[in-house]
């Protein structure tokens, strides 16, 4: 199991090399975001289902917040000290098997867009997206040891 220490030395190396660890870099949330998403409205699925964000333990510690469970871990970041005020989230997937820890992607959010639950949304969106991303490529993985055996 990954220890908070841990969870604590990967984030400061993530956010010092975010340009190097996230492929896709730090994604900035405007409306545009927000529409292609699909987050601008509540459909009566989205409410159907609980969000994986509601089954995360939390730890407040160094100006940032560490949401996680036994398949994510979520760094929320404010900047006060910046105009707008902004906050940063980094996502990674960590596996309590090999302890290890995968960046899976970052944003930001500002301005009117900077509020606890358009970013509670957002992780929503990605976490879900992500899992599912990962049911497909484990069906494909049993899809082709099925079909070399």
């Amino acid at each position: 199991m990954v220890s908070i220490e841990e969870l604590d030395a990967f984030f400061e190396h993530l956010s010092e090399n975010s340009s190097e660890m996230l492929p896709d870099g730090i994604l900035d949330i405007n409306i545009k975001t927000l529409h292609s998403l699909r987050l601008l409205a509540e459909t009566p699925e989205e409410t159907a289902s609980m969000p994986v964000s509601h089954l995360l333990q939390a730890i407040e510690s160094g100006g940032k917040i560490t949401l996680f469970n036994e398949r994510f871990v979520i760094w929320i970041v404010p900047q006060q000290n910046v105009q707008p005020p902004t906050t940063i989230v980094y996502v990674a997937q960590k596996d309590d098997d090999t302890d290890s820890i995968r960046p899976e992607l970052g944003f930001r959010t500002s301005g009117i867009h900077n509020r606890s639950k358009t970013i509670l949304k957002l992780i929503d969106k990605f976490l879900a997206d992500i899992q599912e991303t990962e049911t497909v490529l484990s069906q494909l993985e049993c899809d082709n040891s099925v079909e070399s055996d």
